[in-house]
């Protein structure tokens, strides 16, 4: 089962997510070269407004850490449910032949099945890792786009503070 969608199973939730994707990639954010409205700035609020724009393309530069993190820790729960599968049927295994079930394929068919609870944690977790991935590029690239969108800004706003005759010295910082 997964942990992402209680009840339901691994791959509802690739691909629910994979039907999601087109929508978040729809809400990004967009920034304006120009607006209509760009001539009733004061040179104060055009300066403020290139100060926001330097914000907004340092945080998009900064590389997000909990995409990487998260498949990390999505790899080692991977790796922790195939080596307690694998210790799991050991134990059962070992457990037959001491009491005798051996013969009768009771180990095995325990073993056989922990060893299969053990497979669909791994696949869940390698499909929930490749989600977090595939995040983290669009995350990436609609961070890019939007460094672009405010570089572009910015670049509008300068022009028209130096058009204006505005000076830096003048503004409130």
């Amino acid at each position: 089962m997964s942990t992402v969608f209680p009840g339901r199973s691994p791959a509802w939730a690739v691909a629910a997510a994979m039907l999601l994707l087109p929508a978040a990639i729809a809400q990004a954010q967009t920034i304006e070269r120009v607006r209509m409205t760009d001539n009733d700035l004061s040179c104060q609020q055009i300066y403020n407004e290139t100060v926001q724009m330097d914000a907004v393309v340092a945080r998009a530069s900064q590389p997000s850490a909990a995409p990487v993190a998260a498949a990390a820790d999505a790899n080692n729960a991977q790796v922790g449910a195939q080596v307690a599968g694998a210790v799991a049927q050991t134990a059962i295994a070992h457990g037959a032949v001491r009491s005798g079930f051996a013969g009768f394929g009771g180990g095995s068919l325990l073993g056989g099945l922990l060893g299969g609870a053990a497979q669909q944690a791994a696949t869940a977790n390698a499909q929930q890792q490749a989600m977090a991935q595939q995040q983290a590029a669009l995350q990436a690239q609609q961070g890019a786009v939007l460094a672009q969108q405010a570089q572009g800004r910015k670049e509008h706003l300068t022009t028209m503070f130096l058009a204006k005759g505005c000076k830096l010295g003048d503004m409130q910082k």
